[in-house]
């Protein structure tokens, strides 16, 4: 799978992760990075420390480069997706972390909107409202997957440059558990197992909040915790 990648890195660390283990995927390559959302030049100074090998690109995709992808994996705001749907360019193949089918509790609050489709309501109902598929890792899900403070250490050992990326988020955030939410997007686009998903009619209000009426697009409704975060150790290792 040719997959170009639009994330947010720099704040959770599960960026950081989705990249790494793409990297590192025997059925990924990675064509191309992009960065959304507040200061993407330092996402992308970010980035690249992560898969120098790969064109990173601060902000928009580019058409020309985007061209080369037969798949995009969305893992920041949707703001970029929705403009390659105003562009005719959306790939054949689109994974997405972001949205929430249902309420959830998650770091120790109600979440009814989730961070992606918050930051840029508007571009995540351009993009769900567009009639090819795609395919959603929500948060009810990926919250699912949190990592143990054991695993947590196992990965720090298996790629030691998530240390302080750890640690900075930690001070940020407290003392919460590490969720792989977006290599639980990455996993599902690729096709792991472990993975349940369901095709559903699915949209978004103006609020934000998602609604199950609107285009057909493939959902990830549940995911085998253990499972993921093996195959993420495994790849890092």
């Amino acid at each position: 799978m040719r997959c170009w990648i639009d994330t947010d890195v720099g704040d959770d660390p599960d960026d950081a992760i989705a990249l790494l283990c793409a990297a590192a995927h025997p059925d990924v390559e990675i064509v191309g990075v992009s960065t959304v959302d507040g200061d993407v030049e330092w996402r992308a100074e970010l980035a690249r420390t992560l898969v120098p090998d790969v064109e990173v690109v601060a902000g928009r995709p580019p058409s020309d480069a985007l061209a080369a992808a037969d798949a995009l994996l969305l893992i920041g705001p949707w703001t970029h997706g929705a403009e390659l749907v105003t562009r005719g360019q959306l790939p054949r193949r689109v994974g997405a972390m972001g949205g929430t089918i249902r309420p959830v509790i998650h770091h120790g609050q109600l979440r009814v909107v989730e961070h992606n489709v918050s930051r840029n309501p508007d571009a995540a109902r351009v993009l769900l409202a567009q009639q090819q598929p795609l395919l959603i890792t929500p948060l009810d899900v990926t919250a699912t997957i949190e990592c143990t403070r054991e695993e947590e250490r196992a990965l720090v050992r298996a790629e030691p440059r998530l240390e302080p990326m750890l640690a900075r988020w930690r001070r940020a955030r407290g003392d919460v558990a590490l969720c792989l939410h977006d290599p639980l997007a990455l996993l599902a686009l690729v096709g792991e197992p472990g993975i349940e998903i369901e095709r559903c009619a699915l949209s978004v209000g103006r609020n934000g909040v998602m609604r199950s009426h609107g285009a057909l697009h493939d959902i990830v409704v549940a995911a085998d915790r253990h499972a993921i975060v093996t195959r993420v150790l495994t790849l890092l290792g």
